[in-house]
C-alpha cells in the first residue's frame, strides 16, 4: 500500500476514534441524575427533615407540660396540706396554680396542633419516599443500556488506539507530519476522495497535473484547500 492509502486507513482509525469519544462523552453525561430525579430526592430529604423538627418540638413541649403538671402539683399539695396559713401564701400559692394551669392549657393545645403536624408530615414523608423510590427504579432502569454501551465504547476505543500504533509504522514519517499538519487545519477530514478532477473535501477543481500524479500513486494535495488526495472507490 502507498503512503496515500496507508493515511486514509490512519484517518479512518482517528475518526471512529474522534466519534467513539465523543459518543461517550454523551454516555457520560446522560448517566448524570435527571432533574427529575433529584427534586423528588430534594423532596424526601425535605418531607424527612420537617418531620424531624416537629417530633423534636413535640418532645421539647412534653418535658415543658410535664415540668408545669410537676410544679403544679407540688403547689397544690402545699397548698392543702394545711401546713400554709399565712393569708398572703395562700393568695399566692392560689395564683401560682391559677397560672400553671393557664400555661399548662395553653402547651396543650400547642402539643396537639404539633401532634397534627405530624401526622401531616408523616403523611408527606410517606408520599415523597414512594415518588422517591419509584423516580429512581425509573432512573436505574434507564441507565442499564447506557452503563452497557460504556463498556462497549471503552473497549472499541482500547481496540482503536492498538489499530492505530499498528498502523503508524506503516507510513513514512514526512507523510504522517503532513497528515497532522493538514488534521491541524481542516480537522479530521484530512484525506478526501478524488472524483474526476474534483476534489470532494472543497467541490473545487484540481489541475489536470495534479489529477495525473494522483492516479501514479503519488501524495499529492489539493490544488484549493491543502488537504491529501486519493483515488476514489
Amino acid at each position: 500500500m502507498s503512503d496515500v492509502q496507508q493515511l486514509y486507513r490512519l484517518q479512518e482509525i482517528d475518526s471512529e476514534i474522534q466519534e467513539k469519544k465523543k459518543r461517550l462523552g454523551d454516555v457520560l453525561n446522560a448517566q448524570r441524575e435527571t432533574e427529575a430525579l433529584i427534586a423528588a430526592r430534594q423532596r424526601a430529604e425535605t418531607a424527612a427533615a420537617e418531620l424531624l423538627s416537629w417530633r423534636t418540638q413535640l418532645t421539647d413541649m412534653n418535658l415543658e407540660l410535664q415540668s408545669l403538671t410537676n410544679k403544679a402539683k407540688r403547689s397544690e399539695n402545699r397548698l392543702y396540706s394545711g401546713k400554709v396559713a399565712n393569708p398572703k401564701e395562700l393568695t399566692d400559692l392560689q395564683n401560682e396554680i391559677e397560672s400553671l394551669g393557664r400555661r399548662r392549657s395553653g402547651m396543650e393545645d400547642e402539643v396537639l396542633e404539633a401532634m397534627i403536624m405530624i401526622e401531616e408530615a408523616e403523611a408527606e414523608k410517606k408520599a415523597a419516599d414512594e415518588a422517591f423510590a419509584q423516580s429512581k427504579e425509573a432512573w436505574e432502569s434507564s441507565q442499564a443500556h447506557l452503563r452497557e454501551e460504556q463498556v462497549e465504547l471503552a473497549l472499541r476505543l482500547r481496540d482503536l488506539a492498538e489499530l492505530r500504533q499498528e498502523q503508524l509504522p506503516m507510513i513514512s514519517a514526512s507523510a504522517l507530519k503532513d497528515y497532522s499538519a493538514i488534521s491541524k487545519r481542516r480537522g479530521s477530514t484530512t484525506v478526501v476522495f478524488l472524483r474526476g478532477n474534483i476534489c470532494q473535501g472543497c467541490r473545487l477543481n484540481v489541475s489536470a497535473q495534479t489529477v495525473k500524479k494522483v492516479q501514479q500513486g503519488k501524495l499529492l494535495f489539493c490544488d484549493q484547500c491543502g488537504r491529501i488526495l486519493t483515488l476514489s472507490k
